[in-house]
C-alpha cells in the first residue's frame, strides 16, 4: 500500500510539472510571473549595459540596482559636482538637454530621455536621466537608468 501511494505522489508531481510547462509554452505563464524584483548590482555591470566604461569621473556615493524580468533595467544613483556632470553629459550624450518640463512635477530638478540608436552593445535601448541639485546647486544627485524595451 505504501508503494502505491508513493507511486501516486510521484506521478502527481510529474503531471503537475508537465502542466506547468504546458502553460508556460502556450504563454499563459510569462517571464513576468512573478515580476522581477530590484536586486543589488555592480555599477560596472550597470554602466556596461549602456556601453559606458564606468561611472563618470568624480562620481561618489554610488549605488546600483538591477531589475530583471522580461526586460532589464538598472538604477544607478550617484553624486557628482555639477560642473563635472555637465561635462560628462555633454561628452556622453551630445545634444541632450536636461529639462524640468520632462519630469513629473515636483520630483526632481531636471530630466532627459535618450534613445540609443543603435542600441547599446551591452543591451540598453534607452536611458532616462534625472537630476536633483543639492548643496546650493553645486552637487548633482543623478539617477542614470538604462533599460531595454
Amino acid at each position: 500500500m505504501k508503494q502505491t501511494w508513493a507511486l501516486v505522489v510521484v506521478w502527481a508531481a510529474v503531471l503537475a510539472g508537465t502542466g506547468w510547462l504546458a502553460w508556460k509554452a502556450v504563454g499563459v505563464l510569462t517571464d513576468d510571473d512573478p515580476p522581477g524584483a530590484r536586486e543589488p548590482a555592480s555599477c560596472a555591470e550597470a554602466m556596461h549595459f549602456a556601453d559606458r566604461p564606468g561611472l563618470p569621473s568624480g562620481a561618489h556615493d554610488a549605488t546600483c540596482e538591477a531589475t530583471r524580468s522580461r526586460d532589464t533595467s538598472y538604477d544607478v544613483e550617484f553624486r557628482i559636482d555639477r560642473a563635472d556632470f555637465d561635462t560628462w553629459l555633454t561628452a556622453t550624450y551630445p545634444g541632450t538637454a536636461l529639462s524640468p518640463d520632462s519630469c513629473r512635477p515636483g520630483t526632481v530638478g531636471a530630466c532627459a530621455h535618450v534613445e540609443l540608436k543603435p542600441p547599446a552593445i551591452g543591451g540598453a535601448t534607452a536611458v532616462d536621466i534625472t537630476v536633483r541639485y543639492e548643496a546650493g546647486g553645486k552637487t548633482a544627485l543623478v539617477h542614470f537608468q538604462p533599460f531595454d524595451v
